[in-house]
């Protein structure tokens, strides 16, 4: 991912969870997980990269139409998301595809990450397990029904 991207990056996380996650999730969480609209003051956090993401930005034919990110200092896999006109086109599993050979250059282990009532068979689908549900706070007031799952990677 490129630093111009990084506008774009919002976007699509913003699009994939109205688009995909909507129907599992009420509107206040929605809009507190993904919220337009992008100011300079979020872009300026984002572009700080406090976790030292690394960012990567899936591209077809032209268009950016997802993302991804990892922070190697917690073996998390952060985010996967792809534009709900990308869903079930394998965009998702080829960001993934990617993050996880990164991940192995980083040593790790394994891989964890949080995810969404939404996006838990996609993960299983690509060999991540159940290690426990709960909740993920995303605002002081706002919780999110989340998935906690791992991956060795071998």
């Amino acid at each position: 991912m490129q630093p111009d991207d990084a506008c774009r990056f919002l976007e699509i996380h913003h699009a994939s969870v109205h688009g995909l996650a909507a129907d599992d999730y009420p509107p206040n969480v929605i809009e507190a997980w993904a919220p337009l609209p992008i100011t300079d003051e979020r872009l300026h956090r984002f572009l700080q990269n406090r976790d030292a993401e690394i960012r990567i930005i899936a591209e077809r034919d032209g268009e950016l139409v997802g993302i991804g990110a990892l922070v190697v200092a917690k073996s998390e896999l952060r985010a996967c998301y792809e534009l709900p006109s990308a869903a079930r086109q394998r965009v998702g599993a080829a960001i993934v595809a990617e993050i996880e050979p990164i991940a192995r250059e980083h040593r790790l282990a394994s891989m964890q990450l949080e995810s969404s009532v939404t996006a838990e068979p996609f993960y299983t689908a690509l060999g991540y397990q159940v290690e426990e549900r709960g909740e993920h706070r995303i605002a002081p007031c706002v919780v999110m029904t989340a998935v906690m799952m791992r991956k060795k990677l071998a």
